[in-house]
């Protein structure tokens, strides 16, 4: 279903990030270390097609994960994690569906002080 490569270029950048960060590199160091896996997975998601929905969502709930790790306020620690969490979606054998985002709502209080 998922290339064994993708699997293991994100192996190799758990392997390379967990280095970094035990090593107190700088959080963006780490972070270019898991792009390429994260451009990889990018490039993995374009090219299948869209009938194959099976990978399809595999593939986009690991890039969910990817996605997080871009964040500036992330840890270390959790940056790790959601690598981690990426590369045990691609390796799982159980369908996955993708998270989906929900939007906060918004409601009007009615009562309160403006008039």
């Amino acid at each position: 279903m998922v290339p064994s490569e993708l699997i293991e270029l994100g192996q190799q950048a758990l392997a390379a990030a967990s280095t970094s960060v035990a090593r107190g590199a700088p959080l963006v160091q780490c972070q270019l270390l898991a792009s390429e896996f994260y451009e990889a997975l990018k490039d993995e998601l374009r090219e299948t097609s869209p009938t194959d929905v099976a990978k399809r969502d595999t593939l986009l709930a690991a890039f969910i994960q990817c996605f997080r790790i871009a964040t500036e306020s992330i840890s270390p620690d959790r940056m790790l994690d959601e690598l981690r969490n990426a590369i045990a979606i691609l390796q799982s054998d159980r369908p996955v569906s993708p998270p989906t985002a929900h939007r906060p709502m918004l409601r009007v209080i009615e009562g309160g002080l403006s008039r």
